[in-house]
C-alpha cells in the first residue's frame, strides 16, 4: 500500500509539472521569448549568465537571428533580460521534470516496486519525456535561420507530443489509483462509443489547429464572433489556389478552421455528455465534461475577441491553453472508463 501510495503521488505530480510546462510554453510563446535563447546546452544551460559579460554574450548571439533584425532590433539589454527569463524558466523546468521522473522511477525500479507492466509504462515515460524536449529545440531551430517564427508545424507537433505525455502519464495515474477501469463498457451504446471516438479525433485536430492558430498569429485578425468580419467564410480564406496553403499554412483559413471547428466539438461535446447522464448508471463525468467544453468555448471566444487589439493576451491565451487541458482531461476519464486494461496484482 505504501508503494502504491509513493507510485500515485509521484505520477501525480508528474501530470501537474506537465500541466505547468505547457503553460510556461504558451507564455513563452505569448511574450515572445521562445528565440532568446540559441543553444541547446543541457548541462552547461542549466545556469543562467551570471555576469554582465555572460549577458552581453548572449544577447550579441540573440542579434545574429532574424527575430531581433526584423522586429526586435529596438530591444535593449533590458528587453532582452526579460524574454530570456521564461525561455530559461520553460527549459529549467523541463529540466526538473527529468529529475522528478527519473530519481524516483529508478527507486521503485531498485526496490523493485513496479509489476512489469508500469515499469513498461515508466520506461515509456522517461524516453517520451527526452522526445518532447528534443521536439522542443526542433521548433526552435526552425525560427533560428531564415525566419523569424518558429514553424507552426513544428510548434504543433511539440504542443501535441506533450499533450501525448501527459495523457500517458495520467492514464497511468488512473490504472493505478481508480478501480472503475472498463467498467463502461456495457452501460454505454454503440453509438455513445462511436460519438466518442469522434469527440477524441475532433479534439486532437482543434488542438493541432490551436497550435498552427498560435503560431502563425492567426488569433489577432477577424477579432469578430460569430461571423468573421461580417461573412461566415471571408474571400481571403480561399486567397490561394492550394487546398494545403489556404487552410493550414495561411492566417485566414486556419482561423476559419479553428473557430468552426471548435463549434462542431463543443456540438459534439454537448450530445456526448448527454448521453452519458442518460445511459450511465451512476457519476458526474458528463457534468465535468459540459463543464469543461463550455469554459473552452467561452474562453476561446473571448481571448478572440480581446485580441483585437494586435495582440492576444497573455492571460486569456494562457488561461484558453489550460482549458484544453482540462477538456483533454475529461475525455481521458470517459474512455478510460469505457477501454482501459484493469491493473492486475501481476501485470
Amino acid at each position: 500500500m505504501k508503494a502504491k501510495k509513493f507510485i500515485s503521488t509521484w505520477l501525480l505530480i508528474g501530470c501537474a509539472m506537465i500541466i505547468v510546462m505547457i503553460m510556461i510554453g504558451g507564455i513563452t510563446r505569448l511574450t515572445d521569448s521562445g528565440l532568446s535563447i540559441t543553444e541547446w546546452a543541457v548541462v552547461k544551460g542549466t545556469l543562467p549568465p551570471l555576469n554582465d559579460q555572460a549577458w552581453e554574450e548572449a544577447f550579441d548571439k540573440y542579434k545574429q537571428i532574424p527575430e531581433y533584425e526584423l522586429r526586435h532590433s529596438h530591444y535593449t539589454l533590458e528587453d532582452f533580460k526579460r524574454i530570456y527569463f521564461w525561455e530559461y524558466i520553460h527549459r529549467l523546468w523541463g529540466r526538473l521534470m527529468g529529475f522528478v521522473f527519473a530519481i524516483p522511477f529508478a527507486v521503485l525500479l531498485l526496490r523493485k516496486k513496479l509489476s512489469p507492466r508500469l515499469k513498461r509504462r515508466g520506461w515509456i515515460i522517461l524516453l517520451g519525456g527526452g522526445a518532447v524536449g528534443a521536439l522542443g529545440w526542433f521548433m526552435v531551430k526552425s525560427g533560428l535561420a531564415d525566419n523569424p517564427d518558429v514553424s507552426h508545424f513544428r510548434l504543433a507537433i511539440h504542443l501535441c507530443a506533450a499533450l501525448s505525455l501527459f495523457s500517458f502519464v495520467f492514464w497511468t495515474y488512473l490504472l493505478v489509483t481508480k478501480p472503475y477501469a472498463g467498467t463502461w463498457q456495457q452501460q454505454l451504446t454503440k453509438r455513445s462509443k462511436a460519438l466518442l471516438r469522434l469527440v477524441i479525433g475532433l479534439l486532437v485536430i482543434q488542438i493541432t489547429y490551436g497550435a498552427f492558430t498560435a503560431g502563425i498569429d492567426a488569433g489577432v485578425i477577424y477579432n469578430t464572433w460569430p461571423l468573421m468580419n461580417g461573412s461566415f467564410m471571408p474571400e481571403n480564406v480561399t486567397a490561394f489556389d492550394s487546398f494545403w496553403t489556404n487552410f493550414a499554412d495561411h492566417k485566414d483559413g486556419i482561423q476559419f478552421v479553428h473557430r468552426n471547428l471548435a463549434i462542431l466539438l463543443a456540438v459534439a461535446v454537448l450530445v456526448l455528455a448527454f448521453r452519458i447522464k442518460r445511459e450511465v448508471i451512476s457519476g458526474r463525468c458528463w457534468f465535468w465534461l459540459l463543464t469543461a467544453v463550455i469554459i473552452q468555448f467561452v474562453l476561446g471566444i473571448v481571448t478572440l475577441l480581446d485580441a483585437g487589439s494586435g495582440d492576444v493576451s497573455v492571460l486569456l491565451g494562457t488561461l484558453h491553453q489550460l482549458g484544453a487541458v482540462f477538456l483533454l482531461m475529461q475525455v481521458l476519464l470517459i474512455s478510460f472508463q469505457l477501454w482501459a486494461k484493469p491493473l492486475a496484482t501481476n501485470d
